[in-house]
């Protein structure tokens, strides 16, 4: 799996399976990044995020991490049905 980085908060994911997704991470973070981790709001730190063992993180010690398994489930997930992405800061 690997990742790029477009614009803002969005970042496009390429999966093994060959699907890819545009996911705007600003609302993700908006919700459940706190405290001392609100400094990856900025651009400059945004952009270096790592994706390493399914997961997509910043900083170096995994300060913020989203399960890309999870991203691509509900990508693929055509029902009405409301998912959380579940990660641990």
């Amino acid at each position: 799996m690997k990742a790029e980085y477009l614009k803002d908060f969005q970042i496009r994911l390429f999966f093994s399976n060959g699907e890819s997704k545009v996911i705007d991470f600003l609302p993700l973070f908006s919700v459940y990044v706190k405290g001392e981790f609100t400094k990856y709001f900025s651009p400059e730190r945004f952009r270096k995020f790592i994706v390493k063992n399914g997961n997509i993180y910043w900083g170096r010690n995994e300060d913020v991490i989203f399960p890309v398994n999870l991203l691509l489930k509900s990508h693929l997930n055509n029902s009405n049905e409301k998912e959380e992405v579940i990660f641990v800061i």
